[in-house]
């Protein structure tokens, strides 16, 4: 690290979501947390722990939701038709509880507040001192998600999906009004927030994903108890197993390479709700014995060691950890366009782009890359190239306390 100490920070993370899960918002967290604690500054984390908001890492710091749910559901004002609805008195429920267990624990003592969602930036913006700053990363659209879920009937239905979109909507402007930054990870979400939610640009800071590239490396060369087919390919996705990763667009254009060749295996590393589903769309498509579903794993660098191509399928993204974990492993990336997946993978550049949900032309990548031998290793190389560049840990931690610093300047 190369940022000039000016004076050590105490740093609050803080999410509505659960911690540790699989996933980037968590995989940013810790990043984050490494790079301004190897400065000397002090970080803590608080999120979900299911039965209770939590400091993660310190068995001291939590509060069961027992103290505080019942109440809150039993006066929430269910004749109010915002709260007849289950989404929304659920997320209501945990976004005041959030709420609660922050102003018990005491956000006095942090220089900063760094909230990781617009629930968690709403929660803290009603609780937090006057003159301690609210940094929010947004680091996808939690409102274009829940529209997505209700415009392709994913999970329980709400008693009226109006009024969901309407009150996610007013969300993502609340979390990202009441912050006095808002960090930003693509230009593609930038814009969203602003044409979308109302979002001041003048508030918002782009400051793109980074990894720890020394320790990454050294998880990618750990021996490893599983070994690659013999004669075979390896083609590896990453991700949650749900419906806006797109792994239903990798079933089916795997199917029809399932018909041109077989000199590849799939290998799917992830858990989700959609897993049973997978499975048994892989058993209908006639590849079970060419896909295999690892699901949530702590040795992913070396699983990637052990491949030959990535693929980013997904609906909707903002700037993928597991593109970014795939270059570094000198993998071509195949990915859908969607979001700002484009802003990491240059098409015949670093990986090839393919429409979003075009399962056609994602097949026709992969087979494009399993003929051809000295393309798929030049484009691996250049992926790798572009992250040693690009996504060094150094140039993210000093752009967030660049923020932090200007944000306490302010007061």
């Amino acid at each position: 690290m190369t940022i000039e100490r000016v004076r050590d920070l105490r740093v609050l993370l803080v999410t509505i979501f659960q911690i540790p899960h699989v996933g980037g918002l968590w995989k940013y967290m810790l990043q984050l947390k490494q790079g301004l604690e190897a400065l000397g500054h002090e970080v803590d984390m608080i999120g979900d722990g299911i039965d209770c908001f939590y400091v993660h890492g310190d068995d001291n710091r939590k509060v069961p939701k027992s103290h505080y749910k019942p109440m809150l559901e039993n006066n929430l004002p269910v004749t109010s038709p915002i709260f007849s609805d289950l989404w929304i008195k659920y997320a209501e429920s945990e976004r005041l509880c959030l709420e609660l267990t922050l102003s018990y624990l005491g956000l006095e003592p942090y220089d900063v507040i760094h909230a990781q969602d617009v629930l968690a930036a709403a929660a803290v913006s009603r609780v937090k001192p006057a003159g301690v700053p609210l940094v929010t990363s947004i680091h996808a659209s939690v409102a274009l998600t829940i529209l997505d879920m209700l415009q392709t009937d994913q999970g329980v239905k709400p008693s009226s999906p109006p009024l969901v979109w309407n009150y996610y909507k007013s969300i993502e402007n609340i979390g990202g009004t009441s912050s006095d930054r808002v960090l930003l990870a693509s230009s593609w979400l930038r814009d969203v927030m602003v044409s979308k939610f109302n979002l001041p640009e003048s508030r918002i800071s782009l400051i793109p994903y980074a990894m720890d590239i020394p320790s990454f490396e050294k998880s990618l060369k750990k021996k490893h108890a599983l070994t690659r087919p013999v004669d075979k390919k390896v083609i590896i996705s990453t991700s949650r197993l749900s419906y806006e990763k797109g792994v239903h667009v990798l079933l089916e254009a795997l199917g029809k390479l399932h018909a041109l060749r077989q000199d590849w295996e799939c290998w799917l590393v992830g858990d989700g709700d959609q897993r049973s589903l997978y499975e048994e769309r892989v058993r209908q498509l006639g590849i079970r014995e060419a896909v295999r579903f690892w699901g949530s794993r702590d040795d992913v660098p070396a699983l990637l060691g052990l491949a030959d191509i990535f693929v980013m399928p997904s609906l909707m993204e903002t700037l993928s950890y597991s593109v970014m974990e795939a270059q570094l492993a000198g993998l071509p990336i195949v990915s859908s366009d969607a979001g700002g997946l484009i802003e990491a993978v240059q098409h015949e550049v670093n990986g090839l782009l393919f429409l979003t949900g075009n399962d056609d032309m994602l097949a026709a990548h992969l087979n494009l890359l399993l003929e051809d031998e000295a393309y798929r290793a030049l484009l691996g190389e250049q992926a790798r190239n572009w992250a040693l560049v690009h996504r060094g840990l150094d140039t993210m931690v000093k752009g967030v306390l660049k923020v932090y610093r200007q944000e306490m300047n302010k007061g």
